[in-house]
């Protein structure tokens, strides 16, 4: 039975590691299998949720995401979030949609065309994940929010802030 899902599903398995981290993981507790991933937090930090972007080739090896960056939304140490944001003026090309699709096995029953703009909730297995297309001046651009319904609130607010390093 374990082969069958396995080779049923070849594609999940090159997706991308860390996007396939638990959401709610110390982030000290992986921070060894990625050369690249540190961990923000400082002291009096715990009020926060701290953000640090990264270059999604330097967290995963998929070609897909190339161009790309990676969020990672930190909050008391654990990993709360994860948030791929596509290159402005692509969102058309629906390379982050269809990355979700192929390489994480997420689904949606909204018919988004190449126009579509906004936000919807795709289906996952325990997760919030939740695709958008952004209208922006320099063109439209996608984003992929992977995290748990209990950790919605911290993603977004005046305590929220970007790690610069």
């Amino acid at each position: 039975m374990l082969f069958l899902i396995n080779f049923s599903a070849p594609n999940v398995g090159v997706a991308c590691e860390f996007l396939k981290e638990e959401i709610g993981t110390p982030i000290l507790k992986i921070i060894e299998k990625y050369d690249y991933l540190d961990d923000p937090t400082y002291e009096g930090s715990d009020s926060f949720t701290l953000v640090k972007e990264y270059d999604s080739l330097s967290l995963c090896e998929n070609s897909e995401l190339e161009n790309t960056l990676i969020k990672v939304f930190i909050k008391e140490g654990k990993i709360i979030a994860t948030e791929i944001e596509g290159p402005y003026g692509e969102a058309k090309n629906g390379k982050i949609l269809n990355f979700a699709k192929i390489y994480l096995g997420y689904s949606t029953e909204e018919d988004i065309d190449e126009k579509w703009t906004g936000g919807t909730t795709l289906s996952s297995f325990g997760e919030n994940v939740v695709y958008g297309r952004v209208e922006f001046i320099d063109g439209n651009y996608e984003t992929l929010t992977i995290s748990k319904p209990e950790f919605k609130q911290f993603l977004f607010g005046p305590n929220v802030q970007e790690i610069m390093m």
